[in-house]
């Protein structure tokens, strides 16, 4: 007869196997640690995540009438629209795709709409900083005027500081709406701020008066260092 492999059956009374002695042994890691190990890692990460997506940014008190010294374009017959943009804010492009939904649903001769890409004092010597990609994509939303706010003039004057803050206000001068248009950070889809501009634009009311604004600094403190021409 063939003699029977050892198993753990032949293990003395009370020794065990191998594989009991490694995950009892101090420092021993057995898979079911090592899982659980691994998953609270990832929570802890995608917890860090989501509060940065979430993290809104500043929301100061602009002007309630239309600042007269102001140099935006503005007409007293439609509503006047006004998006504060970062050049380099990767957050901002979910924003410029949300001003296009907004655009298209409503009519071109209702609302005056202009978007100030903020050129931090900081970065005043470097010639063309703010024609960025962004600014590309917003030149091709139709009814947007584009322009730059060196210095950030404009972007003082209306309180922004943000990137992607959006003001309405109304044919009279009043102010309407401010806040952002997006749900979070870079993230485009259904949103408050966006279906409340929409319902002002086309029916004169919405359900609120502001939203958070998720995006990066503009960087109009005059004391923002060369840093934040290239780090927004």
């Amino acid at each position: 007869m063939t003699p029977r492999p050892p198993d753990d059956r032949d293990a003395p009374a009370g020794q065990g196997t191998e594989f009991d002695h490694v995950s009892r042994r101090p420092g021993g890691w057995t898979v079911p640690a090592l899982v659980l190990a691994w998953s609270v890692m990832v929570a802890a990460g995608l917890s860090i995540v989501w509060r940065y997506e979430h993290a809104a940014g500043p929301l100061h008190a602009a002007p309630d009438r239309w600042p007269s010294g102001s140099q935006i374009e503005r007409s007293p017959e439609r509503w006047t629209l006004v998006l504060f943009a970062h050049p380099k804010c990767p957050c901002t492009r979910a924003t410029l795709g949300e001003l296009a939904r907004i655009m298209t649903h409503c009519a071109a001769d209702r609302v005056q709409a202009s978007a100030l890409f903020v050129k931090p004092p900081a970065c005043a010597l470097e010639p063309g900083w703010e024609y960025s990609q962004l600014w590309q994509t917003a030149e091709q939303i139709p009814g947007l005027s584009v322009s730059a706010d060196p210095g950030g003039v404009e972007a003082n004057r209306f309180a922004a500081a943000i990137s992607g803050l959006v003001l309405l206000y109304d044919p009279a001068g009043r102010l309407m709406f401010r806040g952002g248009i997006t749900a979070s950070r870079g993230h485009s889809g259904d949103n408050l701020g966006r279906s409340t501009i929409v319902q002002l634009l086309n029916q004169g009311t919405g359900d609120v008066d502001s939203t958070k604004v998720y995006g990066c600094e503009l960087g109009t403190n005059l004391q923002e260092t060369h840093r934040s021409c290239h780090q927004p």
